[in-house]
């Protein structure tokens, strides 16, 4: 398949939205800034809506651990790499662009598909009513489909194009095959290429997670798979080492991070009363990648 084709050929990307609630539940067990604001809105959002119930045995929170530390490593991250423009793809329900944007030195674009953005904006725009202070100005929300390269070109229209720009993601690659993979790390590096900076990224999807996922909660991943229609134990990689070499190929350079960097900084083991075993069974193997165009 070309470019082009993986570029604008249809795809059901809407069948993994259900995951960004997941994410944003289990969010709500950390201190992570306006989660807990986030989270309600969203439940009386879906309310309103009437939107299909998340299915019970995928609401379990004893994931909550390895999504608040790959929030608080990226946030990290971001802020050793000194760049004050960035740009989240998949953004979901995150509640980083609210709170980062509260620092004015911060230029925040979210990108997602055009739904989520759209419950996005209004969920914001609630919880800034709520709390009595104004969106921030340089808080922006892009859709954009991921594989199309104009698209997220579009998105940047907000930054300095002198100015180096984080382009950060949490969830998004387990979902996409290898060739969708290759297709959004060279739309990737294309901007950086115009922009320079770092593509930060926790979502090195690695048999190891997966097989601790479903050790935590049984058949966690291919129920996953079942709800999103995607085959993720197929586009997962085998070691860390195959992904390493797979960006590489694609002309960068990676910096590793552990998930384990910011172990103490976390509270939801304790909100949820797991052993250190428990946690760190989940957080070993899992990295974050730091990676600029070579």
């Amino acid at each position: 398949m070309t470019t082009k084709n993986i570029e604008n050929q249809p795809n059901d990307f809407e069948k993994v939205i259900p995951t960004a609630w997941m994410v944003a539940y289990r969010r709500t067990f950390s201190d992570i800034p306006f989660s807990q604001d986030i989270f309600a809105k969203l439940e009386a959002l879906r309310e309103r809506k009437d939107q299909k119930e998340i299915p019970a045995d995928l609401k379990r929170p004893e994931l909550a651990p390895q999504f608040e530390a790959r929030h608080k490593l990226i946030d990290k991250l971001i802020l050793q790499t000194g760049f004050d423009q960035v740009l989240e793809l998949a953004a979901g329900f995150s509640s980083r662009g609210l709170s980062m944007s509260k620092d004015n030195n911060f230029n925040y674009v979210e990108v997602d598909l055009p739904s989520v953005i759209s419950e996005k904006e209004q969920i914001i725009k609630e919880i800034a009513e709520d709390h009595n202070f104004p969106i921030p100005n340089n808080l922006h929300f892009a859709p954009a489909n991921v594989l199309n390269f104009a698209e997220l070109e579009e998105a940047t229209s907000h930054f300095d194009k002198t100015k180096p720009l984080a382009i950060i993601n949490e969830g998004l690659l387990r979902y996409l095959t290898l060739e969708e993979k290759a297709q959004v790390g060279k739309n990737i590096h294309r901007l950086l290429e115009k922009y320079g900076g770092a593509w930060i990224t926790s979502d090195i999807s690695l048999r190891k997670i997966f097989s601790q996922e479903n050790t935590i909660m049984a058949g966690y991943v291919e129920k996953i798979s079942e709800l999103t229609g995607k085959d993720i134990v197929g586009n997962r990689f085998e070691t860390e080492r195959e992904a390493q070499d797979f960006f590489e190929n694609l002309g960068y350079s990676i910096e590793r991070h552990s998930f384990m960097e910011v172990l103490g900084d976390l509270v939801s083991p304790n909100n949820l009363k797991l052993s250190e075993t428990q946690v760190e069974s989940v957080l070993e193997d899992a990295v974050v990648f730091v990676m600029r165009c070579r």
